[in-house]
């Protein structure tokens, strides 16, 4: 059977076109090749073949083709990599805003390029052995109390840069991470939404999906999330992809399709909590919107700090709300120590050492109206709002020397305990017993609010090693956190390269596939020529 006449024109204009179209998409790739962002595109064709359902007897002899047709444009991405990548970049974004904050933190405790209450602690020691030689002395107690007053001064001080920390911590995750990330989740809506367009009147648009895949890599620094897509059928046989965004391991719904969520900050307890508002739907599930066309979302936040794992908000509630060994106190993890943890640490040897000194100096002093036992002799006290001292619930932040103490022209430190019928002012005991409490090993103890238990040890050491305690700490779990930071930068990278190596345009495989692209468009074209040739000697030569 012959075939049609023109059929081979047919197979060599469709083999024209997808040159044609090849040589295009070589030329767009070229184009962009310093857009950032910019997914290689590549043509996907596909052989034609014969239709035979129409014919009434099946055809004799070979079968060939009718050509080759573009199918459609594609990327060159892979899908598993892109998880990977931004799999890590939710872990090193997490690293990385913790050893950020734990830095500024470390500047606070720094007890080599600054003296700070490590030599304050030695300062006070040196006055109260100078003041043995002359116990009874107003102007070396003088000196002991400027000395303390000093050492009072700077747990103040501390606890002031400590609470600074953790409110420019705070500005940041509510004002920075918290909006960026809902500009991000309500761009990446808006996206869909006109990809959804494009992909329904036939347009791939690959463009807007590597705008799209630009963003889903920078929310995934913010927070570990799971990008599922969903087909969606259309009619006619066919279906489109549309995108949902989940936290990982949830079915919490950042993006649904056209449609987003937004985060908020509220406080819960002692804790700093992330909530989500969720939109408002109505009787049949259809979101709502306001007049101008923008969702509409619950006023109350539904707390979703337990189910971030990863990203930067992450790193920004282990920070604020880590509260370590204290977490029986202020109901956080466990295992986690943030400035909650250290602030505490400061309070626990604030709170020791001002107890310790003041049991050695008070002494019993009648009783009050109620027939409660008075003591008077307090050495360190709690500042109140009322301007009156309170000497329960001292803390780093409100620890002063007492009014009675501050106020005293004489010799306020009791220097003995022992009662003689003689002159005792020059005795030392309990001022020698005051400087022994600096060498003592004592417990450092966190309450856990249960009267039936022990307290749990912090530590056991003297005052002075319990600071060095917690600045190792602090020392220690920056060096562990920066040795994460730069395990997940490094593997982020290392994605990230296998990721372009594949996704990025190279100009000289752009090249090779010009010159591949440019001989098959002459070689469909000679074919052309051939065939009209071909045509011309069937035609006019043969009737001769």
């Amino acid at each position: 059977m012959l075939r049609s006449t023109f059929l081979g024109y047919k197979t060599a204009t469709s083999a024209l076109t997808v040159s044609q179209n090849q040589m295009d998409v070589v030329g767009q790739n070229i184009s962009n090749v310093n857009t950032k962002g910019y997914t290689r595109q590549r043509v996907d064709i596909n052989s034609v073949s014969f239709r035979t359902s129409n014919l009434k007897y099946g055809l004799t002899g070979v079968v060939i083709g009718q050509g080759v047709e573009t199918s459609g444009i594609s990327q060159y991405r892979d899908s598993f990599l892109d998880l990977r990548y931004r799999t890590e970049s939710a872990k090193a974004g997490s690293q990385e805003v913790q050893l950020s904050a734990l830095s500024d933190l470390e500047a606070v405790f720094d007890e080599i390029t600054t003296d700070g209450l490590d030599a304050q602690f030695s300062d006070l020691l040196e006055q109260l052995h100078s003041l043995t030689s002359s116990p009874s002395d107003p102007v070396l107690e003088g000196v002991v109390r400027t000395s303390a007053e000093m050492l009072t001064q700077m747990f103040n001080n501390y606890s002031d840069q400590i609470n600074t920390i953790k409110e420019q911590q705070l500005t940041y995750l509510q004002d920075g991470a918290i909006e960026k990330v809902n500009k991000l989740l309500d761009n990446i809506a808006e996206l869909n939404d006109q990809i959804k367009k494009d992909n329904i009147s036939g347009n791939p648009a690959l463009e807007l999906n590597d705008e799209r895949n630009m963003l889903i890599d920078e929310l995934s620094s913010y927070l570990d999330i799971d990008v599922d897509v969903v087909p969606l059928d259309i009619g006619g046989g066919k279906t489109i992809d549309e995108l949902v965004i989940k936290l990982d391991g949830t079915n919490i719904e950042l993006v649904n399709r056209e449609e987003n969520a937004e985060l908020g900050v509220g406080t819960s307890g002692n804790d700093t909590t992330v909530g989500l508002k969720i939109p408002e739907v109505d009787t049949d599930g259809k979101i709502l919107k306001d007049a101008d066309g923008n969702t509409i979302y619950t006023t109350d936040l539904t707390d979703i700090s337990s189910s971030i794992k990863g990203g930067q908000i992450d790193g920004y509630l282990k920070f604020i709300n880590g509260s370590g060994d204290f977490a029986a106190v202020v109901g956080s993890d466990y295992s986690n120590k943030g400035i909650v943890y250290y602030e505490k640490m400061l309070d626990t040897l604030a709170n020791k050492f001002a107890t310790e000194m003041n049991n050695l100096n008070i002494h019993e002093n009648g009783t009050d109206a109620d027939g409660n036992t008075v003591y008077e002799g307090y050495l360190f006290a709690a500042r109140t709002g009322t301007g009156t001292d309170s000497f329960t619930g001292i803390t780093a932040a409100n620890i002063k020397i007492s009014d009675d103490w501050a106020d005293s022209t004489n010799s306020y430190i009791k220097n003995t305990t022992v009662t003689t019928e003689g002159d005792s002012s020059g005795a030392t005991d309990n001022i020698l017993k005051m400087i022994s409490k600096f060498q003592e090993k004592m417990d450092f103890e966190v309450s856990d609010g249960d009267s039936t238990t022990t307290d749990k040890v912090l530590f056991k050491g003297s005052f002075q090693e319990f600071l060095s305690f917690t600045t190792t700490r602090l020392n220690l779990q920056v060096s562990d956190v920066q040795t994460s930071y730069d395990t997940y930068s490094e593997t982020q990278f290392q994605i990230d390269y296998s990721r372009n190596s594949m996704s990025s345009v190279d100009l000289n495989e752009e090249g090779v596939n010009l010159l591949t692209y440019s001989k098959s468009y002459n070689a469909a074209a000679r074919l052309m020529t051939t065939i009209d040739e071909m045509l011309d000697t069937l035609i006019n030569q043969m009737a001769r």
